[in-house]
């Protein structure tokens, strides 16, 4: 189901701020909040899901792509079974061992103040986090930090066969990162490619409960074609017994919903009110802001 309606029309306060904030509360995990994490008031949420996935744009809890997909252990641990590691009495525990100076995120940090972070590659491991002697272990002929310099597509050209790193890299692929870089920190991702990233996290799951995913504008900064990708994959979780509520703009991912409702009519004071429920058909045939953009995309498709 997809939720739409001008900028400021009340999407993201109705279903990220109080429908996602009641059904897939954030836990706290510090004595003092400096966020609202108490969802907006409302008098009532009928028929709430077991399992409630809010996949937004925060960057919380992400290190970079590999970590994030646990890529990490598995490289090292396969990494660990070469000749080179043997013959250099390295196990994985010891391949994983990081930089002392920037702490294994191959870069170090300025704090500038008022200004945003500077981040400069650190010079001890060549901005790879990884000791000296992880350079002399090769893995198909690349050596282990060079291999977390690759992007998920290379990575999978290279050790697609193996089945422990198959099923994530998939799954990074399928939501269209297939250029990430594996070991690219949180900070030099958008808000899109997080998200999108944690939809790639929910995918590797081998079984999981009937979920209910909730995204906010997850095309953002999507070419056409991986929107479509998306929308495939999103598709695909419903398919699977899951359903998915997106807050979106893009006209060809609402035009992809079973359901949409859009709110209006317009933004601020003039927003807030449900202005058109029904198929994408319905709504396009209506006069809402909304409309004529899903009936170019749906006219398009036929």
């Amino acid at each position: 189901m997809g939720v739409c309606g001008v900028s400021g029309s009340g999407k993201s306060t109705l279903i990220i701020d109080t429908l996602g904030r009641a059904v897939a509360p954030r836990r706290q995990t510090t004595s003092v909040a400096y966020e609202t994490v108490d969802p907006e008031p409302h008098d009532a949420i009928t028929g709430a899901p077991q399992r409630a996935i809010l996949v937004d744009q925060s960057r919380a809890g992400l290190v970079s792509a590999a970590s994030f997909l646990n890529l990490t252990r598995i490289i090292h641990d396969l990494a660990a079974e070469t000749a080179d590691a043997h013959a250099l009495g390295l196990d994985a525990k010891a391949l994983g061992r990081r930089c002392t100076v920037c702490h294994g995120s191959g870069a170090v940090t300025l704090d500038m103040g008022f200004l945003p972070d500077v981040h400069t590659p650190c010079e001890v491991c060549r901005g790879t986090g990884y000791l000296a002697e992880a350079w002399d272990v090769r893995l198909r002929g690349v050596a282990l930090p060079d291999l977390l310099g690759r992007t998920i597509d290379e990575v999978y050209d290279l050790l697609g066969d193996e089945e422990s790193l198959a099923r994530p890299l998939e799954a990074a692929r399928r939501v269209g990162l297939g250029y990430l870089v594996l070991r690219q920190p949180s900070y030099a991702l958008s808000g899109g490619e997080a998200q999108r990233l944690k939809i790639a996290g929910e995918l590797c799951r081998v079984t999981a409960p009937q979920s209910l995913y909730i995204l906010d504008e997850p095309t953002v900064g999507q070419h056409l074609e991986d929107v479509a990708r998306l929308t495939g994959v999103l598709h695909g979780l419903v398919g699977a017994g899951h359903s998915v509520l997106v807050v979106e703009h893009h006209p060809h991912l609402l035009a992809a919903c079973d359901w949409l409702i859009e709110l209006g009519p317009g933004g601020g004071p003039d927003g807030g009110r449900i202005v058109a429920t029904g198929t994408p058909e319905a709504v396009a045939a209506g006069s809402t802001p909304t409309a004529r953009y899903l009936a170019e995309v749906l006219g398009e498709a036929r």
